[in-house]
């Protein structure tokens, strides 16, 4: 298959892989060269940037949780 030329199209496919990497991204789990990509994407891309932000927020939350689950030692869990 022939790679496409249209930069619309080429945009959605990276924006597609870097989604893929923004859970790695977040946990540190990257190498130097993937973060930096990540980073330089999302810098440019709001819809991108807009998911990184979302993410981090909802792993702060659900983070927080834990925390306060292993203080107070009490679970989560529902029958």
């Amino acid at each position: 298959m022939t790679p496409t030329l249209n930069p619309m199209r080429r945009h959605r496919e990276h924006c597609r892989h870097v989604r893929e990497q923004l859970s790695d991204y977040l946990d540190g789990d990257l190498d130097a060269a993937q973060a930096d990509a990540v980073t330089r994407h999302t810098r440019f891309c709001p819809s991108c940037r807009r998911m990184l932000t979302n993410l981090a927020r909802t792993v702060s939350g659900l983070r927080a949780l834990g925390a306060l689950d292993a203080a107070t030692g009490t679970s989560r869990a529902h029958d």
